[in-house]
């Protein structure tokens, strides 16, 4: 703005005041998205509504810019009510009238997009100084790093957000209140598979419902649509392309409950589920660089297994720390203590809640050990940031709430060949030998065992005379993206002999021939070796598709007296380093991550974690450092990238792993058993659910 000369200093003061009027009004409700509204002539209302006196000094282009530009943007409240982000219903003397004109006329046009700011200043503060040394100021404002995109442009993000508007207006209309009701229901009821991945964006999206329900004017509705827009985690506008947009289809079609079932646990497979199906292209690979690059995370990627220490200001409860051992040498050292006394009192067995056993028994608990249950599925692993000072990556982790901790559980992954088998109606457990092979599209591979007797096991002959069975075989139609083949011996049926398996791509379903990979796992007297291979990497289909995974000669009870090269055994025990059935120390409980801090992130799933003495994952840990779903949505463009690098990573420190256990979670049933340790009392305890 072109002041008036250095003699006018009421004028001077007035303009001075109306910046400063402008900045303190932005700054209060800047937090926030911004919105800019259809409100058009800004600059000559502003001019009409002034005292006619000033109009003289407001002649300033960069102004006028700055009014035409950013004068209508605004902010919506909770009621969908828009409120103006730079006009203050407090205005200096002599600019109330415009002010309030100003901020009536850009409340009352519609929502036109969403406003990334695209510097950290809007307007030119200053110009350049003149010739003979005069400084004009302007008005402008200070944008808070909160609306920081560093990623994309901000136009590229206000096209999306237009976008993302559109796509969820027509999943409002196409799905009512009743049935995004009904699916938030049958999420909470843990009868599908994974369903706490969904649960988060369909309470999102019936809370938005209800909230839009409870407007009148169809203009409130649409300024809360476009908060909703704005404020939405990433992928959550995306109804229809994400596993809730299946679910609301199948319910709104009237599916059977199994239909719905099946489809639904079989776009949740965690092989399929948020994961990048093909390899990303050079051009996401370039984004993701320069995105990692933008963030300054180049060493955030890596991960590493975490410590107690890492967790410590977090847990639950922890064991009190022993009594004071007496110092050698001292003059009273050959004096024997007198030993703890061992509580007498032996508590009946109780079957509690987790929530009734944290508020009754946990405060007075000197020791809880955990019974290990048979099923690994759920063990758990706390990962952190190989380098502390990296940026935030994760949605829960922000640079004024720092919380670099992820988990994988042991279902997550390695579970799902037994998810599948059992699914599919395979035996799994109670085997001497057992072969399971499983892929992730719509060709026909097919399993092959040759046994002792040389018999041939395959989808032309699925029993043999020595009890051998396949008793899964999938895709002769292509009627899966989630298929599994089994073949299995049962307790006690095995001969002894040599045994081989090797895979077959019978026929392409897919097309473009492309290859399929593959991963095999062999159970051998309670052992389990895991194989990963790839079917027709030049087409074949048939006998020269054959892939040979293993020969080996079993000996009824032995599992095989050296390891195939490139496998490890991978029993429960071994694995996680604790047997089924024994009883090991907790030595801490923790809530997942996401719950921590000032501000939980519930809808990743509520998660309680029992740390176990000398319990670590130790296999390589790779496909598990972070899991793309998990990380912030400025990293969601390039999540084929993120997500093939994850796969290929390895996490670091497994030797020095001390935050590994048990999660248990508010959407499946618990079953854990639990002795705990009072200062009178001895007491076991089953934990049946959450609450």
């Amino acid at each position: 703005m072109q002041l008036p000369g250095p003699t006018d200093l009421t004028n001077r003061d007035a303009f001075a005041e109306l910046c400063a009027a402008i900045r303190r009004r932005f700054a209060d409700h800047a937090d926030g998205p911004l919105f800019v509204t259809a409100a058009a002539d800004l600059w000559e209302l502003f001019l009409e509504t002034i005292p006619a006196e000033l109009r003289a000094g407001y002649t300033c282009n960069t102004c006028r810019r700055f009014i035409e530009r950013y004068g209508a943007m605004v902010t919506v409240d909770d009621a969908g009510r828009l409120n103006a982000a730079l006009w203050p219903s407090e205005a200096p003397q002599g600019f109330e009238r415009a002010f309030a004109s100003l901020a009536e006329a850009v409340t009352a046009a519609p929502i036109r997009d969403v406003l990334l700011p695209p510097t950290t200043v809007l307007g030119i503060p200053a110009s350049p100084p003149t010739a003979d040394g005069k400084v004009w100021d302007h008005i402008s404002v200070e944008v808070p790093q909160a609306h920081a995109h560093p990623l994309r442009n901000a136009g590229q993000v206000a096209a999306e957000r237009r976008q993302d508007w559109q796509m969820l207006a027509r999943a409002l209309a196409e799905f009512p209140q009743e049935i995004v009701e009904r699916a938030l229901i049958l999420l909470k009821s843990g009868t599908l598979y994974r369903s706490e991945k969904c649960i988060g964006v369909a309470t999102w999206l019936f809370d938005l419902h209800r909230s839009r329900a409870a407007l009148s004017s169809a203009r409130q509705r649409d300024a809360l649509l476009w908060r909703a827009v704005a404020t939405a985690p990433a992928g959550y506008a995306h109804v229809r392309g994400g596993m809730i947009g299946t679910l609301l289809e199948d319910l709104a079609s009237g599916l059977d409950s199994a239909a719905i079932k099946r489809r639904f646990d079989e776009k949740m497979d965690p092989s399929q589920y948020m994961r990048a199906q093909v390899a990303p292209t050079a051009g996401n690979i370039a984004q993701a660089e320069q995105a990692i690059a933008g963030l300054k995370a180049s060493g955030a990627l890596a991960r590493r297994y975490a410590r107690l220490s890492d967790v410590a200001e977090h847990l639950l409860w922890r064991p009190p720390p022993p009594q004071p051992s007496v110092a050698p040498g001292g003059v009273f050292s050959h004096l024997t203590p007198k030993a703890p006394r061992r509580p007498e009192l032996e508590l009946p067995a109780q079957t509690l809640t987790w929530e009734k056993f944290a508020r009754t028994v946990l405060d007075d608990a000197r020791t809880i050990e955990v019974q290990i249950p048979a099923n690994s599925a759920r063990f758990v692993a706390l990962v952190t940031a190989a380098e502390p000072e990296s940026p935030p990556i994760l949605q829960w982790d922000s640079e004024d709430e720092r919380n670099q901790v992820s988990w994988y559980y042991h279902a997550g992954i390695d579970a799902e060949m037994r998810r599948r088998v059992e699914g599919a109606g395979g035996q799994y457990e109670g085997v001497d030998i057992r072969a399971s092979l499983r892929w992730d599209n719509r060709n026909d591979l097919d399993l092959h065992m040759i046994t002792p007797r040389r018999e041939h096991i395959y989808y032309g002959a699925k029993r043999s005379s020595c009890a051998g069975w396949l008793d899964v075989d999938m895709n002769v139609r292509g009627e899966t993206t989630v298929p599994v083949e089994n073949i299995r011996w049962g307790r006690g049926k095995a001969q002894r002999g040599r045994y081989s398996v090797y895979v077959q791509n019978y026929r392409f379903h897919e097309r473009g021939r492309a290859p399929t990979p593959f991963n095999v796992e062999i159970e051998i007297s309670g052992e389990i070796y895991h194989f990963a291979g790839v079917a027709s990497p030049r087409g074949e289909t048939g006998a020269s598709s054959n892939v040979q995974i293993l020969d080996f000669d079993y000996v009824p009870g032995q599992p095989l007296a050296t390891p195939p090269r490139g496998t490890t055994a991978a029993s429960t025990s071994e694995r996680w380093s604790v047997a089924p059935g024994a009883w090991v120390p907790v030595m801490g409980i923790v809530p997942s991550p996401n719950l921590w801090g000032e501000r939980p992130q519930v809808r990743h799933g509520r998660h309680t974690f029992f740390l176990l003495k000398d319990c670590r994952d130790t296999a390589e840990g790779q496909g598990r450092g972070f899991f793309t779903e998990t990380l912030r949505s400025e990293l969601h463009s390039v999540r084929a990238t993120l997500e093939a690098f994850t796969q290929s990573a390895t996490i670091a420190g497994a030797d020095e792993a001390d935050a590994c256990g048990l999660g248990m979670t508010d959407q499946q049933p618990w079953d854990l058993l639990l002795r705990v340790t009072t200062a009178n009392s001895v007491a076991h305890y089953r934990l049946d659910r959450w609450d």
